[in-house]
């Protein structure tokens, strides 16, 4: 059972150890989502960053990004593999984004983080979406 919480108010759930290692030196995860009726699964770049979530960046407007809305769970999997990990997508708003910022501009400057400055403008006009995969928070551990 996954706990509702604000995000701010608890430290991120890391991912499985072992499945952050079966990412090292890739460039795309497989990432799942799911409404009602189906599920569907697309590759997406991906960075790892403390302690041990992943963030995808994406159009506000895609399917997976309408999706965890109303459902933020998604499963990641290792292209190639049956490695996978289940978590929760969390959508970052503009004052979580100090800590990440640098590496996302970085990685994804040519599609539509070209400075900090325009991440921070993406996010708030919600043209665009930082999600963070954390693990699921389960009631032992609060």
């Amino acid at each position: 059972m996954v706990e509702t919480r604000n995000h701010r108010l608890f430290p991120p759930v890391p991912l499985p150890a072992p499945f952050l290692a079966a990412l090292d030196g890739r460039d795309e995860v497989l990432v799942s989502s799911r409404d009602r009726d189906r599920q569907g699964t697309v590759p997406v770049w991906f960075i790892v960053a403390p302690p041990g979530v992943v963030y995808l960046f994406t159009s506000a407007f895609s399917t997976k990004a309408r999706r965890w809305r109303h459902d933020p769970w998604v499963r990641l999997t290792v292209p190639g593999t049956s490695i996978a990990a289940e978590g929760v997508a969390v959508f970052v708003d503009e004052s979580e984004l100090a800590p990440v910022a640098a590496a996302v501009v970085d990685r994804w400057g040519m599609q539509g983080a070209p400075t900090v400055e325009g991440l921070r403008r993406t996010i708030r006009d919600a043209s665009h979406a930082l999600v963070r995969i954390e693990g699921e928070r389960r009631l032992f551990d609060l």
